[in-house]
């Protein structure tokens, strides 16, 4: 059971009744969104407040409008939400790592600007395949850990990123989605084949 995976590692984790908020990075995909109704549960039944992050890359023209979605899913479970925009040109080469850092440094920032001592991230057992695939193909990508210090610096100083769902597959948070009828956007980006990690989505690697 996904659910009480997840509330076992946060439990496990984090602190309840604590004063300080508890920060979900959220895209609007279908991992984040399942990872927001997750730890909204979880936030409930343990007295712990819940903010929500999001970034508009400023790369896809519907960017600004996923943002909005992610909000209208943070106010209906009664989460506050903060959106946040990576500003200025967009390296032309490099891009995926470019965003990833900038994505990374943004949240961090926010977490920690409202007092958030852990960061959740969305990240499954299919990215934990899909990494490893891609170090296969030569990247220098770092292994995906359940839990580890935020990759930026200074921005994620004293700020721990907490991964759940790393033991559930991609496919089973879609079907859980579907059959509570929550939607979630698919990014175009992730079929791009220009991109290492898209390439990596398509091999369909092992979990």
């Amino acid at each position: 059971d996904g659910s009480t995976t997840v509330r076992d590692q946060l439990d496990l984790r984090l602190t309840p009744h604590a004063s300080w908020p508890l920060a979900v990075a959220v895209s609007g995909g279908s991992d984040s969104m399942a990872l927001l109704y997750l730890a909204a549960g979880w936030a409930a039944r343990r007295g712990r407040h819940l903010l929500v992050l999001s970034v508009d890359h400023g790369i896809n023209p519907q960017s600004a409008q996923w943002n909005v979605r992610v909000a209208e899913a943070a106010r209906h479970l009664g989460a506050d939400w903060y959106g946040l925009v990576w500003e200025g040109p967009k390296p032309t080469c490099g891009l995926p790592a470019a965003a990833r850092r900038a994505r990374h440094a943004l949240l961090a920032q926010a977490a920690r600007d409202a007092g958030a001592r852990v960061l959740l991230m969305g990240h499954t057992a299919d990215d934990v395949a899909e990494a490893d695939w891609m170090r296969a193909a030569g990247s220098s990508l770092g292994q995906v850990r359940s839990c580890s210090p935020s990759p930026v610096w200074p921005e994620g100083h004293g700020l721990m990123v907490l991964r759940p769902l790393l033991a559930i597959a991609r496919q089973t948070l879609r079907d859980w989605l579907s059959d509570s009828g929550t939607e979630w956007i698919d990014d175009p980006a992730n079929a791009d084949q220009r991109f290492l990690r898209s390439r990596a989505r398509a091999a369909r690697p092992a979990r």
